[in-house]
């Protein structure tokens, strides 16, 4: 078991006492008593003044919601865009991957928990940016995407909204990877701004989603359904948890949800997990695992299943879905597109047109 600091700590201390008053929340409520109810997400947290909400970064300052982490982040990476389980859109780009802290669920097997969950981050890890910063950054490395990612951008949504709409000013494009545990509202401003959902769906049961993501699935199943509505381009994620949801009852629920409530085109990755955080007990999760839900999938009728976190295996490929020629080849995250495949996601050997966006 991962040592974990305490309450006590002067590091959860120093969280706990900072206050920033920078940036008034979006997407809250005044209420009596100076106290605000958050409906960025579906906790709805009622907040006293001086409190914060489950994700520790939204604080009832004087009456009023601020976020705490506006302009601050742990992670500016540069990587390219299938680290984010996105398969068909600009394959092979790179992506600036932007992570902050703070988290609306405590997944037990999280694999950003010292960035999720605030009471862990190292302050030292935290550093200061504006949303000019990070888009010349981009610009300067001749990155066409920023990838908001890592802990859940969701609780970072000030910033996000902001900082992608500047982006798109720019001619830059804005992926949000997210466990989408978000009120309507909250989606459809992102709608406004995000050109690429990676939405990952961790279970399909309520039970599980209570005891392991301390949150529930109806509200990540509605986002899905209401980006998918929208016409933004959507890829679906599930990380198989060996010992939990390695099995073909989740992965049969998975392809149902994808092929009834979305489409059949939709990208559906089923991610292998490693150990972390509070779930230690259980290997990383077999390739035949996700290679057999990969293949439940296209015989139950799903267009496009891949694999995720592997370095080698037929499903981290894209295959013509008419003459079966390999249009996308992939090792682990390095991407080779096949000169069978023109810029407008035609194959050149039979003429069938991809949903993928070049």
């Amino acid at each position: 078991m991962t040592q974990l600091f305490s309450e006590n700590s002067p590091r959860y201390n120093l969280h706990k006492q900072w206050n920033d008053d920078r940036k008034e929340a979006y997407l809250y409520e005044r209420l009596s008593n100076d106290k605000v109810r958050c409906i960025l997400c579906p906790r709805v947290c009622t907040i006293e003044k001086g409190s914060v909400g489950f994700c520790k970064v939204r604080k009832n300052i004087g009456g009023r919601l601020f976020t705490q982490n506006y302009g601050k982040a742990t992670h500016v990476t540069v990587e390219r865009i299938e680290a984010e389980a996105i398969f068909h859109y600009k394959p092979g780009k790179k992506i600036l991957s932007m992570g902050n802290f703070g988290c609306n669920l405590d997944c037990d097997y999280c694999q950003n928990w010292t960035y999720s969950q605030f009471q862990y981050t190292p302050p030292e890890s935290i550093q200061e940016y504006t949303s000019e910063e990070l888009i010349n950054k981009a610009l300067s490395e001749e990155i066409e995407v920023l990838s908001w990612t890592y802990n859940d951008p969701a609780v970072w949504f000030e910033f996000v909204i902001d900082t992608a709409a500047e982006a798109r000013k720019r001619g830059l494009l804005n992926l949000f990877k997210s466990a989408f545990f978000l009120n309507p509202e909250a989606v459809s401003e992102l709608r406004k701004v995000i050109d690429v959902f990676a939405v990952s769906i961790k279970a399909m049961d309520e039970d599980y989603y209570t005891k392991f993501t301390k949150g529930w699935l109806g509200p990540v199943l509605e986002g899905a359904r209401q980006v998918y509505r929208g016409g933004t381009h959507l890829e679906v994620s599930n990380l198989v948890v060996t010992g939990l949801t390695n099995n073909n009852q989740n992965y049969d629920k998975m392809i149902n949800f994808v092929m009834s409530d979305l489409s059949p085109d939709v990208p559906l990755h089923f991610t292998r997990f490693h150990p972390d955080y509070k779930y230690m007990q259980y290997e990383k999760t077999p390739l035949i695992d996700v290679e057999n839900a990969r293949n439940r999938g296209l015989e139950k009728g799903l267009k496009y299943v891949y694999v995720g976190n592997a370095f080698e295996s037929p499903g981290l490929n894209t295959y013509c879905l008419k003459c079966g020629e390999k249009l996308v080849e992939r090792f682990g995250l390095t991407t080779n597109v096949s000169e069978t495949i023109d810029k407008s996601g035609v194959c050149i050997k039979c003429g069938h047109r991809t949903p993928m966006v070049f």
